[in-house]
């Protein structure tokens, strides 16, 4: 694949146990998310464009990565809530300024708020930008500890409502019109930045790519395992197999030689040194976004991607299942349900078709990456056939109340019929009682004839009518 290197050809390569402090990160940037499903029938476009949210306009922002038409809504971060104590106290922090977060959106219901949590020792990001202020450089322990901690489901929990509540702030949406809210698990975007705190590594030297990147091999492997519970304590990282740290740190990816991006089925990470180099580039995405990394941002709507994909699977399974016990849909019904597949599929479409409005290859390159380690095709097939089987059950279900409905006009011309000719019986029994002494059969025959045929077909639609 373009932009993809080997970092470690066999186990050989693989350097020895560290100690557990050896790596120190004095700067990284940790990106949790969480999505948000607004009321059926609403779409995110119309309420970005009302000018409750702002993009972010700059030749250095992530908007030069998109081509135009990709239908992708980014907002500039704006106030979240406050940190969390526990993972204050888990990186040693005293002071850490309110958090901040970016509405991502690709339209429909669906909302991605992505929640950049800037961890830094005091410098100049920490006085230009919302940051978690550290007094010591992170340790790998550290740092696993508090991406396990993000994941904790009251942490996540309190997280998640922040962020719900200030998205309806900042968009100006009332508490109801956000449906659902939910933490996306197993999703964390992580870049680290700052490696000054690192001893023995010079602070104008920049990353040195696949060869630092097998320096610190057993590092990466942890972090990209922070998901694994066993690994988080007593230092057990630097216990596993180096088959495993091998299988995770073997493969990465780059543009220049100064910064490897691995990424698996629960993390993208990125590893950088910021300060040896792009300082005014660096600062203003770190400012702006939380990150600087494209391919955080890319994996931002991969994220996006496979949350829509899983939310309409589960929804549409659960409309099957409705539909299962139905005897018929109104066409009030029907229009909305078709009403509601068009929309969500031009949904998907955009879903789809965003990898080719990235304007660089080593993006497209690296969402295939994603997208084969957090697989979406099979998702999408599954949901593609239950969107099909909705519009073909419904219509069948709408087919049967029409059915229905034709007979039941049919009972009522019948039922009209016989009123009509009972309210003319007694001139009619006059009538016959005329023929009989005059002996005119053939009257007689056929009068008798048009009271028995109708008689005879009500009985029958009775009994064939839906009870």
């Amino acid at each position: 694949m373009d932009h993809q290197f080997t970092v470690l050809t066999d186990l050989g390569d693989l350097p020895d146990p560290p100690a557990p402090d050896r790596l120190r990160i004095s700067g990284c940037s940790v990106v949790v998310y969480f999505a948000h499903r607004l009321t059926e029938g609403s779409d995110f476009s119309h309420v970005f464009e009302s000018g409750g949210l702002q993009t972010t306009d700059d030749d250095r922002s992530y908007r030069t990565k998109v081509r135009t038409g990709s239908g992708l809504l980014y907002s500039s971060l704006f106030e979240s809530g406050p940190l969390p104590a526990a993972l204050a106290r888990v990186v040693g922090s005293s002071h850490a300024a309110a958090l901040r977060q970016a509405a991502v959106s690709l339209g429909g219901e669906y909302v991605l708020t992505a929640l950049p949590l800037l961890l830094s020792v005091p410098g100049p990001i920490t006085r230009e930008t919302a940051a978690i202020e550290l007094t010591a450089p992170l340790t790998t322990d550290t740092l696993l500890r508090f991406l396990s901690l993000l994941e904790d489901p009251d942490v996540s929990r309190t997280l998640g409502d922040h962020c719900a509540g200030a998205l309806a702030r900042a968009a100006g949406l009332s508490p109801g019109d956000i449906e659902k809210t939910w933490a996306v698990e197993g999703s964390l975007a992580v870049q680290v930045w700052n490696l000054d705190g690192t001893e023995g590594r010079a602070s104008t030297s920049m990353y040195a790519g696949r060869a630092e990147s097998a320096g610190y091999a057993w590092e990466i492997a942890a972090l990209l395992s922070y998901a694994t519970d066993h690994l988080l304590e007593d230092g057990l990282w630097l216990r596993r197999s180096p088959q495993s740290v091998f299988g995770h740190v073997r493969t990465g990816m780059a543009f220049f030689d100064d910064h490897m991006v691995f990424v698996n089925a629960d993390c993208c990470l990125e590893m950088a040194h910021l300060p040896a180099w792009l300082r005014g580039r660096s600062q203003f995405r770190l400012s702006a976004y939380g990150y600087d990394s494209s391919s955080i941002f890319v994996w931002t709507v991969g994220i996006l991607r496979r949350t829509v994909c899983d939310d309409l699977s589960a929804r549409y399974r659960t409309a099957l299942a409705d539909l299962a016990t139905r005897h018929q849909i109104s066409p009030a019904e029907q229009s909305l349900l078709t009403r509601r597949r068009v929309q969500h599929a031009a949904l998907l479409d955009r879903c789809v078709g965003f990898r080719e409005k990235l304007t660089e290859g080593r993006n497209r390159s690296l969402d295939e990456w994603a997208a084969r380690e957090r697989p979406t095709g099979e998702v999408l097939a599954v949901l593609n056939r239950n969107m099909e089987k909705c519009e073909t059950v419904s219509l069948s279900l709408l087919r049967v109340r029409e059915e229905r409905e034709k007979n039941r006009r049919d009972y009522l011309i019948a039922v009209t019929g016989v009123v009509l000719a009972a309210v003319q019986l007694p001139g009619f029994v006059e009538q016959v009682a005329d023929w009989l002494r005059e002996s005119r059969w053939e009257r007689l025959g056929i009068s008798a004839l048009l009271i028995v045929v109708p008689l005879t077909v009500l009985l029958r639609l009775r009994r064939r009518r839906p009870q």
